[in-house]
Order: structure tokens, then C-alpha cells, then sequence
């Protein structure tokens, strides 16, 4: 009998310290957890793959270790892939090692949970980690020391040197006189206000504020590009008016959709000064309110401008 519990503490001791074997733990009040690598060994920087089966006792479950903490000598890619069949517990991990050497992974135990009461029990799981540098690296001979105090050359003894200083400097005169020199056409064009518009909201679409979780930022932004706006096409609209008197100096101008306008500034003050959240679904509404009113804003202008032509 002492020679068999003998034989049986050394098998698992062994499966316990090689790579890619399963390491057991006896199959008792404990339950039987198994560990595996795949690949057993692996060079630095090479993934792998941990997979843990455990056997809770009856009444028991098994609770998976968690994931190694990032910045060790052996880290964690994805989040741990949990399976349950049954009761027993199925757990992948894929992880990444840094340096050479048989490295032991850093899983904490397996806990058999009942109730409140829980039982840990521990796993000893190594990966062997090869080199990546090559075994010739080993033979070089490294090159002899430089001279404490090189010769220096004279200075007509690098007259390449000089040749290409000189080069450089005509080349630099040449193209400042040719930059001075050339006709400068005055640029007289400028941007349509709603082209400016469309182009501020692309830029705004393109921050993906609302993917951020920064909805309320959204709404603010967007109806700052419509006071922008509306600045650009009506001096007398300034951006430094409240948000009532932007809407009492609007309510007279003809064919303005002021509802449309006071609807996305109340948006915008129930974010600023009430703190209200604001979700996905009201930053985007929000924010096509915003794209509709300028565009609204601009044919109603174009309508007016005919009507004043003709």
C-alpha cells in the first residue's frame, strides 16, 4: 500500500510539472479539476491556450479562476471562455508568455462553491517558452572598440561636404525667389453656409460621440453648428444671444420653423443647466432634428431669394 500511494504521488507530481499534460487533482471530497496546454511549448510572443475541465463533488459548483492580470510575464488576450455542461465546469484561456524559460501560468484556484461555504482547490499549470533568438546568436564576436580620439579631417578634405551645403543653399534661394515672385490670385470664393454646415456635421458624425456614450455632447455640438449657421445667414441672429432671444429675434423672420428650432434648444438646456442624460436614441434624434433645421432653413431661403428675382 505505501508503495502504491508512492507511485500515485509521483504521476501526478509529474503531470502537475509538464507542459501540455493534464494536471490532476485527486478525485475526493474536492472534485476533479484538469488543466491542459496547447501548444505544450511555444516560443515569446507565440499564443497559447489553457483549457480547464472541473468536476464539482455533488452539491457543489465549480467557479472559474479568473484571468492573469495584465503586465506579467504571462498575460491574458481575450476574456476567460466559460462553458458549463452539466455540472461540470469547461474553461478556455488564451494566453501570451514574454519570456523563456518554464514559466508557471498564474490561475488562482478553482473554488467548489455550496451555499455561502466554498473550497479552493489550487493549480499548478507551467508552459515551457523557447527562445526566439537564434542558436548562432550565441558565436558572434562582437566588433573592436573605436578610438578613443579619431583623426580628425581638414576641412578642404570634405569638400563633398562643403559642395553639398552649397547646393542646398542656391536651392533654397532659388525656390524662396520663385515663391515670391509668382502671380497670387486673390481666392474670392467662399463657402456656401449650408456646405459649411453639412461639412461640421460630417466632422461631428465622424468623432462617433454617440458610440462614446457622450450623447449629451452630441446634442450640444449639433445645435451649435445650427447657431452657426443661422449667424452666418442672418447677422442680426449673433451667437452671443440666449437661446430666448435667438428665439424672440426669430419668431418675425418669414417662413423660419421656429418650433423645430425651440424643440432642439430646449434639448440643448435640459443638458446643459438640468443634467438630464441623455441616451443614443435622443442624441441621434437630436442630432438629425439639428441637420433637417438648417437644411429647412436653406430652402426656405433659396424660396425667398427666387421669389425676389422674379
Amino acid at each position: 500500500m505505501p508503495e502504491r500511494r508512492a507511485l500515485a504521488l509521483a504521476v501526478m507530481l509529474i503531470a502537475a510539472l509538464v507542459p501540455g499534460a493534464e494536471a490532476q487533482q485527486p478525485s475526493d471530497s474536492l472534485g476533479r479539476v484538469t488543466a491542459r496546454v496547447i501548444p505544450d511549448t511555444v516560443t515569446v510572443g507565440q499564443p497559447f491556450v489553457v483549457s480547464l475541465r472541473a468536476i464539482p463533488p455533488r452539491g457543489r459548483q465549480a467557479v472559474a479562476p479568473a484571468v492573469p492580470d495584465t503586465g506579467g510575464l504571462v498575460e491574458p488576450l481575450d476574456p476567460a471562455n466559460v462553458l458549463r455542461r452539466g455540472d461540470t465546469l469547461i474553461v478556455r484561456y488564451r494566453l501570451i508568455a514574454w519570456e523563456p524559460g518554464v514559466l508557471t501560468i498564474p490561475l488562482g484556484p478553482v473554488l467548489m462553491r455550496r451555499d455561502s461555504s466554498e473550497v479552493s482547490v489550487p493549480l499548478d499549470v507551467r508552459v515551457v517558452v523557447a527562445s526566439v533568438l537564434p542558436a548562432e546568436a550565441a558565436k558572434r564576436v562582437p566588433r573592436n572598440a573605436r578610438e578613443l580620439f579619431p583623426v580628425a579631417a581638414r576641412w578642404w578634405q570634405r569638400w563633398w561636404q562643403w559642395m553639398l551645403i552649397l547646393l542646398a543653399t542656391l536651392a533654397a534661394v532659388y525656390l524662396f525667389e520663385r515663391w515670391r515672385r509668382r502671380e497670387r490670385t486673390p481666392t474670392s470664393d467662399v463657402a456656401a453656409p449650408l456646405a459649411v454646415a453639412e461639412t461640421a456635421f460630417g466632422r461631428l458624425d465622424a468623432r462617433r460621440l454617440l458610440a462614446a456614450g457622450e450623447s449629451g455632447r452630441h446634442v450640444a455640438l449639433s445645435a451649435e453648428i445650427v447657431r452657426q449657421y443661422l449667424a452666418t445667414v442672418e447677422p442680426s441672429l449673433a451667437l452671443a444671444l440666449t437661446n430666448a432671444e435667438l428665439l424672440k429675434a426669430v419668431a418675425p423672420i418669414p417662413g423660419m420653423p421656429d418650433r423645430q428650432l425651440a424643440r432642439l434648444l430646449d434639448e440643448v438646456d435640459a443638458v446643459r443647466f438640468s443634467g438630464t442624460p441623455v441616451d443614443d436614441a435622443t442624441g441621434q434624434r437630436a442630432g438629425n432634428m439639428a441637420r433637417e433645421l438648417v437644411r429647412d432653413i436653406d430652402r426656405v431661403r433659396s424660396a425667398i431669394g427666387q421669389q425676389v428675382a422674379s
